[in-house]
């Protein structure tokens, strides 16, 4: 009944409550940003008002829009009709379905909050400002190395690669969500991250956030702790695409799961984009709840084998193409014949390579790659001149400084992202390590642990070499460049 007398208004009627709505916008926009007021109030409206009852009814064009426009705005909505109108009158929500296709009850919002022209700007500077809330929240940032460009396509990878294309090019509507899987080394989040660094790319306002399972785990449990859930689950309302890596540390942890089934429904409702990534299939994952794994397999399961030998010397070369170097395709073969299974130990060992060229400032030798290859534990050529490289190399790693600088090169990063405020993974990963091996091995003190990477106290020393030590327990990935590094320590 309330529909059709809203439909039957006449003129008078219609300007009465179109006058009082503005008022009330421009009373709600002095409390919330524009962004959030365009999103879920361009198209409600004032449908009635009820003398008797002391009631404002406010009209949403459908469930979904009314009740995000009730949770952000019921307050603001409350106090401004008590402001504007009548401070003895309430507010109460309907579904006002002609509001779907426009109606002569709506008003111009843009227009109305003088936000034409200079709407792109500040929702660019909003946007910015949200996106770097988050990140300054979550603590982790894209690496921009992380490309589709630089990511060797092979037989291994081709079916993810295309799904991943697909999904950067239409995120929320190609594959929602999309779960890649593969062992550990093989470019899970080489080409996770190359999706979030492509719709930033291609759309600026879009908020895109890449976590480490292990991370979600430590947001929940802290935000459980000091009673901080609505918080966080507000940080996620801002997020237009979440990428979650390695999900089966989510095993056994039930509470974390159970926060994460209800913002991946809330993502999923809502068609915003999640990519997930795990060393198995949905199905073989083990301690996840069962509704967890089946909502996983809704979108596109796509797995990553180990690369093929002309793959993984394509992945050789593109690595030596982006730091301008160049190895004998020789040396790169007896490489790639070695190491058959993991894409970072690949690079690891092309770092090691580069690391003793520039050590030696001389060319790279078969002896060297015999040499590097025995490092990471691969049984190959041994010889008197192959030992005598090694204890050279050896020697010359006795220096904390020199270990610095090998591990800034195996990870490809300089000495000076060591030593900055950085919170990229790679780097914040590095520098834990060397910080732990400074303590454990050099036997530096904590106050001399922060000095030198860049005068950072002795409470962040603490937390990070607690921090690596917990992630050398989970992470094989940092356990397998971590027993490497301790190798080049001892000699």
């Amino acid at each position: 009944m309330l529909i059709d007398m809203a439909q039957q208004y006449n003129e008078e009627k219609k300007t009465l409550l179109k006058d009082i709505r503005t008022k009330v916008i421009i009373h709600i926009s002095a409390q919330h940003d524009h962004k959030k007021i365009l999103t879920f109030l361009a198209k409600s409206g004032i449908i009635n008002i009820e003398e008797q009852e002391k009631k404002i009814y406010i009209g949403f064009p459908n469930d979904f829009v009314l009740a995000q426009g009730k949770k952000i705005f019921n307050k603001s909505f409350k106090e401004a009709v008590q402001q504007v109108y009548n401070p003895q009158f309430t507010v109460e929500y309907r579904v006002y379905q002609p509001f779907s296709n426009g109606s002569d009850l709506l008003l111009d919002l843009k227009k109305l909050l003088n936000i034409k022209e200079e709407a792109a700007s500040t929702r660019q500077s909003s946007e910015k400002n949200i996106k770097s809330e988050l990140s300054d929240y979550f603590g982790i940032l894209f690496d921009p190395s992380f490309r589709f460009d630089n990511f060797v396509a092979g037989a291994n990878n081709q079916f993810a690669f295309s799904a991943a294309k697909a999904v950067a090019e239409n995120p929320g509507t190609a594959y929602n969500p999309l779960f890649l899987y593969g062992n550990v080394g093989l470019g899970k989040t080489h080409l996770m991250q190359a999706i979030g660094n492509e719709i930033m790319q291609n759309d600026q306002h879009k908020v895109v956030i890449y976590l480490p399972a292990t991370k979600l785990v430590e947001e929940i449990v802290q935000s459980l702790r000091h009673n901080k859930m609505n918080t966080l689950m507000r940080k996620f309302d801002d997020v237009d695409v979440l990428l979650i890596d390695d999900i089966q540390f989510l095993a056994d942890k039930d509470k974390t799961q159970e926060v994460f089934h209800n913002i991946f429904n809330d993502f999923h409702s809502k068609k915003k984009q999640v990519i997930i990534s795990s060393d198995r299939p949905p199905k073989e994952l083990q301690h996840i709840e069962p509704r967890l794994k089946s909502r996983f397999a809704l979108g596109l399961v796509a797995d990553i084998h180990a690369p093929d030998f002309e793959t993984r010397i394509a992945i050789l070369e593109s690595k030596l193409e982006v730091k301008q170097e160049h190895i004998d395709f020789e040396l790169l073969s007896l490489v790639a014949q070695h190491i058959k299974s993991n894409v970072r130990e690949l690079e690891g060992a092309l770092n090691i390579l580069l690391t003793r060229k520039k050590l030696s400032c001389q060319e790279i030798t078969e002896e060297d790659v015999h040499a590097c290859l025995q490092t990471l534990g691969y049984q190959s050529k041994t010889g008197t001149q192959s030992t005598n490289t090694s204890e050279q190399n050896s020697k010359s790693l006795q220096s904390f400084d020199t270990i610095v600088e090998m591990v800034a090169n195996y990870y490809g990063i300089s000495v000076a992202d060591l030593k900055s405020d950085s919170r990229k993974k790679e780097i914040t990963t590095a520098r834990q390590i060397l910080m732990l091996i400074a303590k454990k091995y050099f036997k530096r003190t904590l106050e001399k642990i922060g000095d030198y990477f860049g005068g950072k106290n002795h409470a962040t020393a603490i937390y990070a070499i607690g921090n690596i030590e917990k992630k050398l327990k989970t992470d094989e990935n940092i356990k397998h460049d971590y027993q490497i590094f301790i190798e080049w320590v001892e000699g």
